[in-house]
């Protein structure tokens, strides 16, 4: 199945949503002109409905409207977090000593690494008994996941994977750009119902007059009772909506789950689960009627059910499932991870303030990888997203995930190697941060000090702690980066397009949804042959490769065989615009690119270590990021 399509089609439903909605707010002006009407015709004994009509029309459309632009300009400057926390959701640190959330944490990374995506922030929603899970964002990088307490109470790791698995598949899919925009849409034409039940209680508590003559608690209560009359129609329409967009979905998300983990039983058995918990796994926050269209299973009790139900979802991934639930026990639900941080359960741990002592530098790793996945990650790159991790020393995980730590080992590993340049970077780079070049040197050898296979994995860790930091400070981070491009003299490829992958995760991280990429690719062929000649001239296969290896991309674009543009024209200069550039390319051309690149680095049929992460950062580079490359 082609997931990454999917997004296309996905754009092509909002159509069929946009519709849904505009019937729904012509409904309302319907109800209210005849509202209107009605107390015309009662205040003067006549009426006239066209008046009605002019005078319902620009007050719905102004409350409906206004009341989606401020919800959507919330979310536009929050993304997946913003969502989270209005659901009630509390964020997790990374460097938990709580044994569930770690354990979640730990099953977040080893998935978000497994898809070559960023981690997403994690939120738990404490106040929420029931089985759930949300994934919400406008892009990858504004992303957020979250989980109820009961999923962490009766869920096992298995279980657990198999619904992050779920969550992240709308991530790469782009369900949640759609979802998270819908939210917005859905709060507009609910508002009146809102609106009714604020009425209501106002005049159910306000104090009472004695003059019996005072009806304005009756008038209030008459209006409210409308208002709700109203709200609930928008209400309807906001259910069809939700089901609109998330009933196929739903379905593409399990079968993507079973794609990366391989073990249907595992989303399958907490599908149950959820089943047996019945009535009582609803979602209690005030925001899961705008929100339910998110959530992993149906977040509320209605008739118009906004996912597919649960027990045709069991049976597709389950067959062989005989109907029958489960008694579920808060004591033997979770089994745990052992401490990934290398601390016991319920003691004390500091995060460091200086970088754990790293090891000399290893040489290149002369491994061989297959090619990489143009599908999406699989239970092959899930457990070998894990074996990376667990390569990671301990105190190393807990310092990347603090954010000195991440900050400075990020920043200090970007420095140049080269002697003659070194020094001045540090320097730069720690007036910028207002840190020392020393310990800048020493937090940034805790990255490049490891083998290459797991400098990007290790990075990635960092960036979801470095995603935390305030927005000023991420921009001084951004400038601090871009003076470390201003020096030029190094060769080393991989630095420097890792540097341009920080500057997109951090530019990214402004996303709010508006931004398209529609570019093609015919139009950015000079851009793309500027990338594919540097990828020619670093393969391993040798010099004698080179223009065989770049001749087998160009044709894999469609683009006419040309010369190799000599080495010397290939400038980091060029190399930034042609990235800039193809990063805004559309989907089916970033594909095409990543392909071109592949054949590159795979005309020998196989690729070294390092050929692999710099396929990886170029592909990440251009927005289409995969899986880690596993070994031969």
């Amino acid at each position: 199945m082609d997931f990454q399509g999917h997004q296309e089609e996905a754009k092509q439903n909002t159509f069929k949503l946009v519709a849904l909605l505009t019937a729904g707010v012509i409904a309302i002006i319907a109800v209210v002109s005849l509202l209107l009407f009605a107390l015309f015709y009662y205040d003067s004994g006549s009426g006239d409905p066209l008046t009605a009509v002019a005078i319902a029309t620009p007050i719905t459309l102004v409350g409906i409207g206004g009341a989606s632009l401020v919800k959507t300009s919330q979310l536009r400057s929050g993304g997946g977090s913003y969502v989270a926390s209005s659901l009630g959701g509390r964020q997790i640190d990374f460097n938990t000593m709580d044994p569930a959330e770690r354990q979640l944490g730990n099953v977040v990374e080893e998935m978000a690494i497994a898809a070559g995506m960023p981690v997403p922030a994690v939120f738990v929603l404490d106040d929420e008994p029931g089985i759930n899970a949300f994934a919400a964002g406008w892009t990858a990088d504004t992303a957020a996941i979250g989980v109820t307490r009961g999923a962490l109470t009766y869920l096992n790791r298995r279980e657990l994977q198999g619904v992050i698995a779920h969550e992240f598949s709308h991530i790469a899919n782009g369900d949640t750009r759609i979802k998270t925009r819908i939210i917005g849409w859905i709060f507009g034409i609910t508002v009146l119902t809102l609106l009714g039940r604020l009425l209501l209680q106002h005049t159910m508590w306000a104090p009472r007059r004695r003059d019996s003559k005072d009806n304005s608690a009756l008038v209030m209560a008459g209006i409210g009772i409308a208002l709700m009359i109203v709200g609930g129609l928008g209400t309807l329409f906001a259910r069809m909506i939700q089901a609109a967009v998330s009933r196929q979905r739903e379905f593409l998300a399990d079968a993507s789950a079973v794609q990366y983990t391989r073990d249907p039983s595992s989303i399958g058995e907490a599908l149950i689960k959820i089943a047996s918990v019945g009535s009582d796994n609803k979602v209690r926050t005030a925001h899961a009627t705008e929100a339910s269209h998110l959530f992993f299973s149906s977040a509320l009790s209605a008739s118009f059910a906004t996912h597919p139900p649960l027990k045709q979802r069991i049976k597709r991934l389950m067959p062989e499932w005989n109907g029958e639930f489960v008694e579920l026990d808060p004591d033997h639900g979770a089994v745990l991870d052992s401490p990934a941080s290398g601390f016991a359960p319920g003691t004390a741990a500091a995060a460091p303030s200086s970088p754990p002592h790293a090891p000399a530098r290893p040489q290149p790793s002369a491994a061989r990888y297959q090619p990489p996945s143009m599908i999406g990650p699989t239970d092959a790159h899930v457990k070998h997203s894990r074996t990376l991790i667990a390569q990671i020393p301990p105190q190393t995980q807990h310092y990347l995930r603090t954010h000195q730590g991440a900050v400075a080992a990020v920043m200090g590993s970007l420095v140049s190697d080269n002697p003659a340049t070194r020094d001045d970077e540090l320097a730069r780079v720690g007036q910028f941060l207002s840190m020392y070049p020393a310990d800048l040197s020493a937090a940034g050898a805790t990255i490049s000090s490891l083998d290459r296979i797991l400098q990007l994995p290790a990075i990635d860790i960092a960036l979801q702690a470095i995603r935390q930091t305030p927005g000023p400070y991420r921009e001084r981070l951004a400038e601090a980066i871009r003076e470390l491009e201003a020096s030029q003299s190094e060769g080393d490829v991989f630095r420097w397009v890792l540097r341009r992958v920080m500057l997109r995760h951090l530019e990214d991280q402004r996303d709010d949804g508006t931004r398209r990429r529609e570019v093609r690719i015919e139009t950015l062929a000079d851009d793309a042959t500027t990338v594919l000649a540097i990828l020619a001239y670093f393969n391993s296969a040798g010099a004698t490769q080179t223009q065989a290896s770049f001749e087998a991309a160009l044709a894999t674009i469609g683009v006419a065989a040309r010369p190799l543009p000599p080495n010397d024209q290939l400038t980091y200069e060029r190399l930034d615009a042609a990235l800039e550039h193809l990063g805004n390319m559309e989907l089916a051309s970033r594909r095409a690119f990543v392909e071109a690149a592949t054949a590159v680095v795979m005309h020998d049929q196989m690729a070294s270590a390092d050929e692999a992460e710099l396929l990886r950062v170029v592909a990440d580079a251009v927005r289409l990021p995969v899986p880690p490359l596993l070994p031969a």
